[in-house]
Parts: structure tokens; sequence; C-alpha cells
């Protein structure tokens, strides 16, 4: 008889793992970055903690380099379910969810501290998040890239130097009608043709990321970089309300948590490897840095804070970011 029973136990013991098996599930996480750009070192190392954390349940399978299409294409593919999870910048991702335009105004964060205290706000999440669920959208959380400046061709050392400079920005709203009120004019450009534009006067610069002039070579025709600080371009992680059904409210608070940990993590980091490869830019290729007063910078876009005030789906998300950064 007991062997019996003995029997009959690790039978169920055996069925049971085999469900366990059957629940693990294999899920499409598309990025246009590198495995070892830091966006793509910090994905993997979320996608380890993962497996471990659910016990191998969730798991992922990693296109990177663009191998789905561009941000915007995959973009309407984690919409529609195709694709389970992508790295998507602040920028593209604006154009379907609106309110998401609020974290793209320039001087919305002042410094590192106030973009940390921002991003990690619960009601800022919650607005947003509600925002993207309307677009079959869900969030996981960000990582940061480090503060935007501007380099160009031509020797630039304040504000009234823009004026006319034909400037590559994100093709996004925010971004366009900021580089328009700097003076300069905003010239669409994919970024995979932004070095020979530079080269060929196509553009006389572009707005962007320092770290850029070295990473990209692109300080060996621009050799002159403004510090102006004007946004602080956030990638966003975002998933699919199929996902989340698919995933389970356990298991997906359970991904949710380890990217909250990546997400504190890209702040610091993304600052440190910022200066590290200006620094390198200037030594290496002779990048000439200049500082500037912010004033006219700052007063030139005060516009756009009126308008994303009078705009239904950015009113909730900029009023509750200047007030939890007392402005």
């Amino acid at each position: 008889m007991k062997s019996v029973v003995m029997r009959a136990v690790g039978a169920l013991l055996v069925c049971a793992a085999i469900g366990a098996r059957a629940e693990a599930a294999t899920y499409r996480f598309a990025t246009n970055v590198s495995e070892d750009s830091t966006a793509g070192q910090l994905i993997g190392e979320f996608a380890a903690a993962v497996v471990k954390r659910t016990d191998g349940r969730v798991q992922f399978k990693m296109f990177h380099n663009g191998v789905l299409g561009e941000q915007a294409q995959y973009l309407q593919q984690i919409q529609s379910g195709v694709v389970d999870l992508g790295l998507v910048n602040s920028g593209t991702l604006e154009t379907v969810v609106p309110a998401v335009g609020v974290m793209n105004l320039p001087y919305v964060f002042r410094s590192s501290e106030e973009y940390a205290k921002v991003m990690t706000d619960a009601d800022v999440k919650e607005k947003l998040d509600t925002a993207a669920l309307s677009s079959r959208i869900v969030p996981l959380g960000f990582l940061s890239s480090g503060f935007r400046s501007i380099y160009t061709t031509k020797p630039v050392s304040d504000f009234e130097g823009l004026k006319g400079l034909k400037l590559r920005a994100i093709s996004s709203p925010t971004y366009t009608e900021m580089v328009r009120l700097f003076g300069a004019v905003p010239t669409p450009l994919p970024f995979g043709e932004l070095y020979p534009g530079l080269q060929q006067g196509i553009v006389d610069g572009a707005e962007g990321g320092l770290a850029g002039l070295y990473v990209a070579k692109f300080g060996e025709v621009a050799k002159y970089a403004l510090v102006t600080n004007h946004t602080r371009l956030t990638d966003y992680v975002v998933t699919s309300t199929r996902f989340k059904q698919r995933v389970g409210d356990k298991d997906f608070a359970l991904v949710s948590e380890e990217f909250q940990k990546i997400s504190l993590k890209s702040i610091d980091f993304a600052d440190k490897t910022e200066a590290e490869q200006l620094a390198k830019a200037v030594a290496e290729l002779g990048v000439k840095v200049t500082n500037t007063d912010l004033k006219p910078f700052m007063t030139a876009v005060e516009p756009m804070y009126a308008a994303a005030r009078g705009d239904a789906a950015k009113k909730p998300v900029i009023e509750a970011i200047f007030a939890l950064t007392g402005r």
C-alpha cells in the first residue's frame, strides 16, 4: 500500500513539474541599440534577473540593433501584441502618447536630482501610465540618458550664436519646436546620416548627448560643444496590455520590481558615462567645450509650458511635475 501511495505522490510531483514548465514562456523584446551599449547591457542585466526571480517562467528573446525595425515600427507591433516589449525613447513615445511630451520639455528638469525625483514619483508615473493605457501601452520603466546639449561645426558661444544654424533634432513635435525657439532651423535627418550630414554641411550641428561626440565620433567633424543641458531624453521600456495579461499579476509585479532597480541604477550611470565620454572627446578629438548663460534658453521656451498647460492631455502631468519641483 505504501509503495502505491509513494508512486501516486511521485506521479503528482512529475505532473506538477511538467505543468510548471508548461507555464514558462519566452517574450519578444525589441531594441534599436546594440547588446553591448549602455542600454543593451542594462536590459541584459534586467532579463537575467527576471529569469531568476520567476524561476524561468518569464524569459526574453532579444532583438537588438533594430532587427525588428525602427522604434516607431516596433512600437506599433507592441500595441498590436506582436512584439511583447520594446525600448522606445520619449521623443518617439510622445507621438503615440501625447502626455509623454511633457517629459521632453526643455528645462522641465533642471538637475539630475529633479529628474530622479520626478521619474520615481508615484503620482507622475500613474498619470503617464493612465495616458499610455488608452493606446494599449503599459510602460514598464525607464532608462536614463544624460542631459542633452548642442554641438556644432562652427564656433558658438551663446544663445545668439545659434540663430539661423541648421540643427538636427529628434523627430518629435516638442524637440522641433524647442530648436525653433532657440533661433535655429530644425532640420530632419536620420541619426545614421548625421555624421556625413555634419561633414558635408547639410547641418551645422545637432542637439544631443555630448557623449556622442566621442562614442559616435561626431567630434571628428563637430569640434564645438555648447553646454545647454536643455533636456534629458528618457528611454522607456514599454509592454503591451496583452503581455501583462499573459504574464499574470504575480509575475508582472516581479518583472516591474526588477526593472525599477535598473531604472534607478541608470540615472547615476548615465551621468558618469556622459562625463567620461565628453572628457575623451576633448582629450582625443580636440573638441572645445563652452559653458554659457542658460537664462536666454529658459526664457525662450516658456511658451511651451503655457501650451502644455492648455493641452488637456499634458496639463495634469506638467502641473504635477512643477508642484513636485517647486515651480
